[in-house]
């Protein structure tokens, strides 16, 4: 796969060129220090993808003359949301850019009571540059979506084909609800609803209001699972090889 540089914008039907700016172009100058005649590729977030050779490299700006351009989907079958009590820091990035390598749909940042981190707009603003840059590397051509943060009891509403709700085995429950085992999490078509974390699990009216709502309850195992380790199994369970 070429270098792959994302487009703020997408060219008009009849473009012959293109001029890249920003960020990307200082990643493509100063970061790749791409030549002249150089062969890279394009991407805009909607599904197509443009081959175009370098023409000229100024300071801040590349040209680039467009060769072609065809709609690429690297997409999974199955369309993945999944909400999320964030962990705080760093974790939130190294998530998403995973999360976007195994071809999730969408993630809502949800608000819940034991939640750690407070979901704010420039900390998704960071998230959805995080997505950028994974489909970047990962060649997806459609951007997985960062949704408004959402309340628990709202992306409850949600529907979804199949749903479910991860809460550790340590956790506290209501009682007489049966759990779905890991091997449960298996869909070929059409959408998927996960929620996962916080760290700890979910209160038990949180619990009963998701199994209320006609959510599936979910333990993935014995051991405690940090929010971006369940969610990444999650999504590999429901997703790889799609």
């Amino acid at each position: 796969m070429r270098q792959r540089y994302f487009l703020e914008q997408k060219p008009l039907p009849d473009a012959v060129e293109i001029i890249l700016d920003g960020q990307e172009a200082q990643h493509l100058i100063k970061v790749m220090r791409a030549k002249p005649a150089e062969i890279v590729e394009l991407f805009d977030g909607s599904g197509v993808e443009w081959q175009a050779r370098i023409v000229d490299i100024r300071r801040n700006e590349a040209t680039l003359e467009i060769l072609s351009s065809a709609r690429v989907s690297r997409e999974a079958t199955v369309k993945l949301t999944l909400g999320i009590a964030l962990p705080k820091g760093d974790r939130q990035k190294w998530v998403i850019g995973k999360l976007v390598e195994l071809g999730v749909h969408q993630v809502v940042p949800l608000v819940t009571e034991n939640g750690v981190a407070q979901p704010v707009e420039k900390a998704i603003g960071r998230l959805r540059r995080q997505v950028v840059e994974a489909s970047k590397q990962c060649g997806r051509n459609c951007l997985m979506e960062i949704a408004e943060p959402c309340m628990f009891s709202a992306f409850l509403m949600h529907q979804f084909t199949h749903s479910w709700i991860a809460h550790p085995l340590s956790g506290e429950k209501p009682v007489n609800v049966p759990f779905a085992g890991v091997d449960g999490l298996r869909v070929d078509l059409g959408t998927a609803g996960v929620i996962i974390g916080p760290e700890g699990g979910f209160s038990t009216m949180e619990m009963s209001a998701a199994v209320a709502a006609g959510w599936t309850p979910v333990e993935l195992g014995a051991r405690i699972l940090r929010i971006e380790t369940a969610a990444l199994a999650v999504a590999a369970q429901l997703l790889l090889g799609q």
